[in-house]
């Protein structure tokens, strides 16, 4: 998808409200599709989330947030599988790059 920059205060949510983040567990509610985002796509006036269960994007209003220990962890789409805790953390070393702009070299604790 053509992701335009999505605006800083952008806000997406799930289809009960719930506010989405990279990282954050979901479940697809058309086939149960459990997964972690690694992606939040604007396009359109729509918002989009990618899953790394499936590589595939979802609209939000078909996601819902859910407790992480509920994601069947069968492999990461394209990668082999690692554990739901080493994939918190690249979520959120990914998310700590993106925000503050820091990459690999210069984040503490990576």
């Amino acid at each position: 998808m053509n992701n335009p920059k999505v605006p800083d205060n952008f806000v997406f949510i799930d289809c009960n409200g719930n506010t989405l983040h990279i990282g954050s567990p979901v479940r697809y509610t058309g086939t149960g599709t459990t997964g972690f985002i690694i992606d939040l796509e604007f396009e359109e006036c729509e918002m989009w989330v990618r899953l790394d269960s499936t590589g595939l994007t979802y609209h939000s209003s078909t996601i819902v947030l859910i407790d992480a220990d509920k994601v069947k962890v069968k492999g990461t789409y394209g990668k082999t599988n690692p554990s739901v805790t080493e994939m918190r953390k690249e979520m959120k070393r990914k998310l700590l790059g993106e925000v503050t702009g820091a990459d690999d070299r210069n984040i503490i604790g990576h």
